[in-house]
């Protein structure tokens, strides 16, 4: 039997069809970019005419067994305090796309993406202008209860639950993981990573236009409920502030330290339940919550068992190995190859569509390995599979597209990804505004 998620040959065509319509229309549809921002008024379907693209908004209750011990690493990921100081003294962390003002607009990954980003930008922008209006209004909205900081943070996360946040954690502001340009933006010494579960069947069709649309819909709905959450943390008389999905820093970092999961090779953050089949914002805050400390689930330890992304991803741009880089071991992505590759393919994505946890979940993928000393699903065609938009063909394992060099030359992506501070940049004084300065409309959202 055919694997559930698999296109006929009529549709791998479609796929390939659609692919080559949009490149086609590119130099018209490139022109709607100064618009979209503007787009938040458009009336939006009601969900039930999206459901295929709908983040799920249940939270992760499944148990995670302990991991082998052949799995186990340590918890969180390996930091290097002194390097990490090291790297920040010399160079603080830039937002990416003020460091690389040349991937602004048309030429942004998102730039190529415009069929998927013509009927998700209403949702998006609506989302945003009004997490960006509930930040500009004052902080707490009524004295502060007299409340234990336990019972405050499990009131916390059963409201996050409530509202359909898959996973909630909570641990300390680092200005070392805060982009330079949003420095002194947060409320507090505090730091809440929410994350909501991307769509799962639309997800397993990656590379595509739903799978992308399903994306951008995760951050839609997260971007509501933070601002739904940061209310509710305003009432109970502590003030708050989610940064939104665009960030003003890394979340990576954030969330792993909460407890929510481990770095992957694939660069993405591997959660227990819905492996990187998710989304991530972070906001801070001056409620004294008790902070959740980093986990080893085993999911490193799966990563170097796996592999599969590594094999798997089109444009090679995976190491196999980890190395240190700015106090953080981990796998450094060449990002001058997969870059191109997601603006050409509406996301891409294959590196989160073969991961077994992503497909099957941590348990169960521990299950198997204790069971057999294998990785669930590996060297199949239902997990490894995958359909490619810039041919129209399915490649199974061992096998993957071979990509033609333009895909790497194009336009706007020709950066330079050992540039360490913006052009001319100058520290501001003064907070940003509460705006995104841009960085919405610059990416093409």
């Amino acid at each position: 039997m055919a694997p559930r998620f698999n296109r006929n040959a009529l549709q791998l065509r479609l796929l390939r069809w659609g692919h080559e319509f949009g490149e086609l229309l590119y130099p018209i549809a490139k022109k709607t970019l100064p618009y979209r921002p503007k787009m938040w008024w458009i009336p939006r379907l009601p969900i039930w005419a999206h459901r295929r693209r709908t983040p799920h908004t249940r939270p992760w209750t499944t148990p995670v067994p302990s991991p082998a011990e052949a799995l186990r690493t340590g918890p969180g990921i390996e930091l290097l305090p002194e390097r990490q100081q090291a790297a920040f003294d010399e160079a603080p962390l830039h937002d990416f796309i003020r460091l690389h003002p040349e991937m602004r607009g048309q030429n942004s990954p998102t730039g190529h993406m415009w069929i998927s980003l013509l009927s998700t930008s209403p949702r998006v922008q609506g989302a945003a202008r009004k997490r960006a209006k509930s930040n500009r209004e004052p902080g707490a909205t009524a004295a502060a209860k007299p409340v234990t900081p336990e019972e405050l943070t499990r009131a916390m996360k059963l409201e996050a639950a409530r509202l359909g946040l898959s996973g909630v954690g909570v641990t300390a502001y680092d200005i070392k993981w805060n982009y330079a340009e949003y420095h002194g933006m947060g409320v507090g010494e505090t730091i809440v990573v929410g994350i909501i579960e991307q769509n799962f069947d639309s997800t397993q069709m990656s590379p595509s236009l739903r799978a992308e649309k399903a994306a951008l819909s995760a951050y839609s709905g997260l971007e509501d409920r933070m601002r739904l959450l940061a209310e509710w943390i305003r009432a109970q008389g502590y003030d708050a502030r989610p940064e939104g999905f665009v960030g003003e820093s890394m979340v990576i970092p954030y969330a792993v330290a909460a407890g929510l999961g481990q770095l992957g090779l694939n660069g993405q953050l591997l959660t227990p339940h819905a492996g990187s089949r998710c989304r991530i914002h972070v906001m801070s805050t001056n409620a004294p919550f008790v902070h959740d400390q980093p986990v080893d689930y085993g999911l490193e330890g799966v990563c170097n068992e796996c592999q599969i992304c590594v094999r798997r991803c089109p444009a090679g741009a995976i190491p196999a190995n980890r190395k240190e880089s700015r106090g953080v071991v981990k796998a450094k992505l060449n990002t001058k190859r997969c870059l191109p590759v997601m603006g050409k393919t509406a996301g891409c994505s294959v590196c989160m569509k073969v991961c077994p946890v992503q497909r099957f979940g941590l348990p169960a993928v521990l299950e198997e390995f204790d069971r057999s000393g294998r990785i669930l699903g590996k060297d199949t065609d239902d997990l490894e599979g995958f359909d490619w938009p810039l041919d129209g063909k399915h490649y199974g394992p061992g096998d993957r597209p071979r990509l033609p060099l333009e895909v790497f030359e194009t336009p706007g992506f020709d950066f330079d990804p050992n540039r360490k501070e913006p052009i001319g940049w100058v520290k501001p004084e003064g907070k940003p505004d509460e705006t995104d300065g841009g960085r919405v409309e610059a990416l093409g959202y």
